[in-house]
């Protein structure tokens, strides 16, 4: 390019040249302007006509005025101004103030500072809810997201825009947002209660079909937040698998692509939903994807492994648990349990899968923990592979120091009741009775007699389930038990003429025999049952077993006569069988006895055998003063108590009621509850149906006449000076004050003359208490 003249370098236009000769007026807000004679050193003038009093005077008066100003630098006084809108001069306080005008004219930075904090100030608020709904993770990963998306696309959003959809469906929607909004607030990031995970649900469910027509207005977002609720993993969302599933075709349906966990969760809920095919075949798919990730590789495989068990195809489960052992990737050794589980219930395959067992073990060495070994006892026993459980079971127990496996001969320490008992007391109390009872068997088979206490146990836990099978089980186990003592008692009566030192013992394939226990749970039983005749084909074996009874059997038995309806002859039974085998009573005796009373049996009392009644009730009172020792300890049961404080107030026992209420209070230190005293008051065993009928009146009437006695004895006590004006009566005052409110209304019931005395000193000495409880007194008021 050829060099451009000097003339041509320097050249100007003229309408460049009339611009430049043009003055530019000077924005207002740029003048910061100082007075000309400030900026110039300060000299000293000549005031020839001031005095030099008047001179300093005058700077004074400058100074005042805030004219002279002292420089920081050179002791220079600077006046600085600002020219605002509409040419108007303002003066700045000083130098600092003059450096902020240059720097933010109009005070326009300052404004847009405080916007600028507000905009943080929502943008804070905003990620306090995203944490509250999502946590701190699920808000991370929302910002990556979106710091990934192209600017031009849609913002995300947390709720669904409601007014996309038609009036028909916008009610879904909105009840839809209701409730995200709801668990924002209320959860804060954890996992909703159930309730709420069902409402969620609940709403979700209903606007399916809205969502259906419009997939497109559904951000990804709401799908993550449907899917951390309503997929959490926790105790309060049980139907967890059946949510995935129906997420997951929704999400697939919508365009949303599903996370790599996500996947593997999809396809395990519609396995578990049923759709088993569609499972495994969708699993396949993934398995150049997932299962060659290093990030998933074990957990798909694994979930491959569990499919293939469940459904029995022990071919490619064998395969894909090769495919695991042989990755080098790092899996918890306890992904092979399913497999066993597989193995052990085919015994095609026990054997391989014992093989497992030792190579889990081998894997797992010192962290191997109780439960897994239960766990895995537990497979073999429930496909009755017992003795692989026992091989098991004895590593467990030794340490791995004892191996069973091609052994002749089991150790004594192994072989024994007592460490089998030890095995079966932990099935027992883990609830799994099958295994137990297959533990039984095996011991049977291999000549070790049980003890009759583990087996009891196992017939109480049958018992106790109260299932069908179970019972019918405990049933022939405990009758199985009583013939071996049957057989016992036979041979032993054979042989009383052999020589004294000849010993009986249990040995073999047989039961142990039974004791008392076994008698009385299959006693207790029957009385629940209400099976009175199993109940005296027991009570004649046992009578024939040579076994001497307890109360608890005894009462089993009573109980049983009474509910068969032959409560008549409860009493002389009870008296027959504690003279025969001199049995105690104990409180469940005396309390079968009072309900077999005949005014405790019967709808309506004959009037001719009303006497004899009253008779009979005051004396099995008397034999309850006799037994009052085996009340020491715990108190006399207010049920009982309840029971015979109404037999005496049904025959009328006017006199024998009292008494009785008085011996319960001293001799049984027994103190009726509110209840019981309101029931005397009312005259009824049952105030919700006196309630309902004509007796409600006189329910209202006693209730207020105690509510009343309590107020008075509360003011007596206040002004003898026991309580405080403000204190309230405290609870074991009020229980006193309340049975003596109930003594006072029995005494008062009966109507005081010449033989009153007689008649209570009569009916004292028929009920055992002639000197033991005080005689008649005048009631006071109440």
């Amino acid at each position: 390019m050829p060099p451009r003249p000097l003339l041509v370098e320097n050249f100007i236009c003229r309408s460049c040249l009339s611009t430049l000769r043009k003055k530019t007026p000077t924005a207002q807000w740029a003048l910061r302007r100082s007075s000309s004679q400030a900026t110039q050193p300060l000299a000293s003038p000549s005031h020839s006509h001031l005095s030099r009093d008047q001179e300093v005077e005058r700077q004074k008066t400058l100074e005042t005025l805030g004219l002279l100003k002292e420089s920081k630098d050179n002791g220079v006084s600077v006046n600085y101004f600002e020219q605002g809108k509409g040419g108007k001069l303002r003066r700045l306080r000083d130098e600092d103030e003059f450096g902020q005008s240059l720097m933010d004219p109009d005070g326009q930075m300052e404004l847009r500072l405080r916007e600028m904090e507000q905009e943080l100030e929502h943008a804070t608020q905003f990620t306090k809810i995203v944490e509250e709904i999502w946590g701190k993770q699920g808000a991370e990963k929302l910002r990556k997201r979106v710091e990934s998306q192209d600017e031009s696309l849609p913002k995300s959003s947390l709720l669904l825009p409601e007014e996309d959809w038609p009036p028909q469906d916008r009610t879904h929607i909105v009840q839809l947002n209701n409730m995200i909004r709801t668990i924002g607030r209320k959860h804060r990031g954890g996992v909703p209660n159930q309730k709420r995970i069902n409402s969620l649900w609940k709403y979700y469910s209903a606007a399916r079909i809205a969502l259906s027509k419009k997939w497109e207005s559904v951000h990804a977002d709401i799908w993550d937040l449907l899917w951390q609720i309503l997929a959490a993993d926790h105790a309060n969302n049980p139907n967890r698998m059946s949510h995935i599933h129906t997420l997951a075709k929704d999400m697939q349906k919508a365009g949303i692509p599903l996370r790599d966990d996500q996947q593997l969760l999809a396809i395990e809920a519609t396995f578990i939903s049923g759709s088993r095919e569609e499972a495994i075949t969708a699993h396949k798919k993934l398995v150049t994807t997932l299962g060659a990730t290093p990030e998933t590789f074990s957990e798909f495989w694994q979930l491959g492994l569990r499919m293939y068990c469940l459904i029995g195809d022990i071919a490619r489960a064998e395969r894909v648990v090769n495919t695991l052992l042989e990755s080098p990737y790092e899996r918890d050794p306890r992904f092979l349990l399913p497999f066993i589980r597989m193995c052990a219930e085919n015994p095609a395959t026990v054997e391989k899968g014992f093989e497992l067992y030792q190579r889990l073990r081998s894997a797992l060495d010192n962290s191997i923990t109780i439960e897994d070994y239960d766990q895995i006892i537990s497979y073999f026993l429930a496909s009755n592979q017992t003795e692989f459980a026992f091989y098991i079971f004895v590593e467990m127990m030794t340490s791995k120091t004892v191996d069973l496996r091609g052994a002749h001969k089991v150790p004594a320490s192994a072989s024994s009741p007592f460490f089998y008992g030890k095995w079966l007391k932990r099935l027992i109390g883990a609830g799994d009775l099958q295994g137990a009872y297959n533990v039984l068997l095996h011991m049977k088979s291999k000549g070790v007699m049980p003890q009759a206490i583990v087996v009891n146990g196992l017939i109480g836990a049958w018992l106790r389930s109260g299932a069908a099978d179970n019972i019918q089980k405990a049933e022939e186990v405990a009758w199985a038990m009583i013939n071996a003592r049957m057989q016992f008692l036979g041979i032993r009566k054979d042989m009383q003429n052999l020589a004294a030192f000849v010993r009986l013992r249990q040995y073999g394939e047989g039961w142990p025999r039974a004791n008392l226990e076994t008698f009385s749970l299959l006693a207790e039983n029957y009385k629940d049952r209400g099976v009175h005749k199993k109940m005296e084909e027991l009570w004649t074996a046992f009578r024939q077993a040579e076994i001497a009874p307890n109360s608890f059997m005894l009462n089993q038995l009573l109980f049983s006569y009474l509910q068969d309806g032959q409560g008549k002859h409860v009493a002389s039974l009870s008296r027959d069988l504690t003279n025969q085998f001199q049995v105690e009573p104990d409180p469940w005796t005396f309390l079968v006895l009072w309900q077999a009373l005949s005014v405790n049996r019967l709808v309506q009392m004959p009037p001719g055998q009303l006497l004899e009644e009253i008779s009979k009730t005051r004396s099995l009172f008397a034999e309850m003063v006799r037994s009052a020792h085996i009340f020491a300890a715990g108190g006399i049961d207010t049920q009982l108590a309840r029971y015979i404080l109404h037999s005496f107030r049904k025959l009328g026992d006017e006199f024998g009621l009292l008494l009785a209420y008085r011996a319960l209070r001293q001799i049984f230190k027994f103190t009726p509850p509110d209840i019981i005293v309101l029931e005397l008051h009312v005259g009824s065993m049952d105030l919700e149906r006196t309630g309902k009928g004509k007796g409600g009146l006189r329910l209202m009437h006693a209730g207020k006449q105690i509510e009343d006695y309590m107020k008075r004895r509360h003011q007596e006590l206040i002004a003898s000076g026991q309580l405080q004006a403000d204190d309230d009566m405290p609870d074991d005052v009020k229980q006193r004050e309340l049975g003596n409110f109930l003594e006072a209304l029995l005494q008062s019931r009966i109507t005081e003359d010449e033989n009153t005395e007689e008649l209570l000193t009569q009916a004292a000495r028929e009920m055992g208490l002639h000197g033991e409880v005080p005689s008649f007194e005048t009631s006071s008021g109440i």
